[in-house]
C-alpha cells in the first residue's frame, strides 16, 4: 500500500472567524508560518479539504518586538505569514460541520 505523506502546516483560519460563517464564503483568510508557499498551500487545501482553490496571494509579517522595561532586553514575537485564498466554488458546510465543496451545477 503506498504511503501519502502530508506536510505539518499550521493553519488559523482568521476570516471569516468561524466556519458558520465561512458558509457560501469564496475567500479565506489563513495565517501560517513563514516558509509555507503558494503552491505548497494550495496543494495542502485541495487534498486535505478538497477545496477548488483558484489563486493564494500571500503577505509576510515580521514579529512585533517589544523590550523589557526591567532587564531592558529585546523580545521578538515569531514571524507569520497571511495566506488570501480564493476558492472558485463557495464553500458548502455538510451538517458533520466539516467543509465539503459544492457541487458542480
Amino acid at each position: 500500500m503506498p504511503r501519502i505523506y502530508f506536510p505539518k502546516i499550521p493553519l488559523i483560519l482568521t476570516s471569516p472567524a468561524t466556519l458558520e460563517a465561512a458558509q457560501g464564503a469564496k475567500e479565506l483568510v489563513f495565517r501560517t508560518i513563514p516558509t509555507v508557499g503558494k503552491i505548497e498551500l494550495k496543494r495542502f487545501l485541495e487534498s486535505v479539504y478538497q477545496f477548488d482553490v483558484a489563486k493564494v496571494h500571500t503577505l509576510n509579517y515580521e514579529g512585533k518586538k517589544k523590550m523589557d522595561r526591567k532587564t531592558g532586553k529585546m523580545h521578538r514575537k515569531p514571524d507569520w505569514k497571511k495566506a488570501y485564498v480564493m476558492l472558485n466554488q463557495p464553500i458548502n458546510l455538510e451538517t458533520s460541520g466539516t467543509p465539503a465543496p459544492t457541487p458542480p451545477k
